[in-house]
């Protein structure tokens, strides 16, 4: 029967037939990629969704751990800072060398600078100037000095005994750097 179809016509049914086939798929096609969309749609959301909450928790945990570091930095800082205050109260007050400079000092010497710092193990070496009444009453100072126990030892240059009467002088007294208890 197919012979007794023109050639034209069988053109066109062909066409019309492979038409009708390429539509049908077409439409199954788009039927099973909007099945395809709609079973993997609450998938899309709930993966999405769960992103979401995981870059809050992980923005989250960023900001805890930054304010973490600056506290971690704060209590370094403080520590640091309290092992230097605690260092430095072990250490003998500056006040109680003065009063033993004075103490020593008696009614014919004149005191009139005295040079102290820390050191890292203590106080520094002591550096006084003054005026002494005579050679006798400086070389008493001197010895009174050396006599306390918060001092090692007492420099008095020669050359401040070249005079008899009104020495100026110039000590270097080294502190025994021992902590207190």
């Amino acid at each position: 029967m197919i012979n007794l179809i023109p050639p034209e016509a069988k053109k066109n049914i062909t066409l019309e037939y492979w038409v009708r086939v390429g539509s049908v798929w077409a439409l199954l096609l788009a039927f099973a990629l909007a099945c395809a969309s709609f079973i993997f749609l609450p998938v899309y959301v709930l993966i999405s969704s769960q992103v979401d909450a995981y870059t809050e928790s992980a923005n989250s945990a960023s900001a805890k751990i930054a304010s973490y570091e600056n506290v971690t930095t704060g209590l370094v800082r403080a520590s640091q800072e309290a092992r230097t205050v605690m260092a430095g109260a072990n250490f003998t007050p500056v006040s109680e060398y003065m009063s033993i400079i004075n103490a020593a000092q008696g009614n014919n010497i004149t005191i009139t600078n005295v040079s102290m710092s820390r050191a890292e193990e203590g106080i520094a070496p002591i550096q006084l100037s003054g005026v002494a009444l005579d050679r006798q009453s400086l070389a008493a100072f001197r010895d009174r000095l050396l006599n306390e126990e918060q001092f090692s030892a007492v420099e008095l240059p020669i050359a401040n005994l070249a005079k008899d009467k009104d020495i100026s002088f110039s000590i270097t007294i080294t502190v025994a750097n021992s902590k207190t208890p």
